[in-house]
């Protein structure tokens, strides 16, 4: 009697992360690595965007969340309200994106809402002008703040977009955070799902010379060396390339393209079960673009009572 063949189960991702627009941004942060990117900048068209969320579309009842952005500022992307309506019309669940906030005018700003977005992170790092402007460089702090105010404010008249506040933690404006934290939870509406949460600044894999916050620089313990990115979090560049982990900006290696493959079987493959196996092991440290970098850590220290999915 032949025995039956034990088949491997394959892990399908609940988070799907779909770079529309990459190297374009109106802000210059320094913690950010926009200076290292060197893949060619470009814009995803909605025809390209339609065949890579075909490719997910017989695993949409597995994704919790879609998010609509990497590297470049998602606004900048003419065509981003439209491909919110057509993520909506396909069936997909916890749509969203961060901005900066720096064109989040009042047209964009109906135009996202009356789409349906579930939710949107907004960027502010500071409750001066001069302590956001040094972190946002290129950003108009009054702006950002008349933007994001005439956001909630719409939001409250027109729709239910849950509205994430962001607060990237870092040496010099941490001692703003317990202003900021009150201020922002006086204008926002907990009954939609609202919040403000803090992130404290990672390394990105070690690339990030200054890096200077020691608080999120503790070490990892056995309970979080453990990856979300390559367990729950799939990575698609404008291109249909698949990255290993949000931290991958330039890709770390080819993976796989999502245009040509089915994606399922990329998140699948050698290399991702060689960073699964390895962490699940206990040695995170052996791993080459893991071992130093910091953003478990950040994760691990953000404000506990956070129900968000990480973006």
């Amino acid at each position: 009697m032949n025995k039956k063949k034990k088949t491997i189960k394959k892990i399908i991702p609940n988070h799907i992360h779909i770079e529309t627009i990459n190297g374009f941004c109106t802000a210059r942060c320094p913690m950010c690595t926009w200076a290292l990117w060197t893949r060619k900048p470009n814009i995803m068209n909605n025809s390209t965007y339609v065949k890579i969320l075909e490719k997910f579309k017989p695993y949409c009842k597995h994704i919790h969340y879609l998010s609509l952005h990497s590297c470049g500022e998602p606004l900048l992307d003419k065509e981003l309200v439209e491909k919110i309506k057509i993520a909506k019309k396909m069936g997909f669940k916890g749509i969203g994106f961060a901005t900066n906030c720096t064109e989040l005018n009042k047209h964009k700003a109906k135009e996202i809402i009356l789409s349906g977005l579930d939710t949107i992170f907004l960027g502010i790092d500071g409750t001066t002008k001069a302590v956001h402007e040094a972190i946002r460089v290129g950003t108009d702090f009054d702006k950002v703040i008349l933007n994001v105010k005439r956001f909630i404010e719409l939001r409250n008249e027109l729709g239910k977009t849950k509205i994430v506040i962001r607060f990237i933690r870092q040496e010099s404006n941490k001692h703003q955070w317990s202003e900021f934290l009150n201020y922002w939870t006086n204008l926002l509406n907990s009954d939609l799902g609202d919040e403000i949460v803090k992130f404290d600044i990672h390394n990105w894999g070690g690339d990030l010379v200054n890096y200077e916050s020691k608080d999120a620089n503790k070490d990892i313990t056995p309970e979080n060396n453990i990856c979300q990115d390559v367990f729950k979090r799939m990575v698609v560049f404008s291109d249909g390339e698949v990255s290993l982990c949000c931290a991958d900006y330039n890709g770390f290696f080819h993976i796989g393209n999502v245009l040509e493959e089915d994606p399922i079987e990329i998140y699948n493959n050698e290399i991702f079960d060689h960073y699964r196996k390895t962490m699940l092991e206990g040695n995170i440290l052996d791993l080459e673009h893991c071992k130093t970098c910091t953003i478990i850590r950040s994760r691990g220290l953000r404000n506990e009572e956070s129900l968000s999915m990480d973006i």
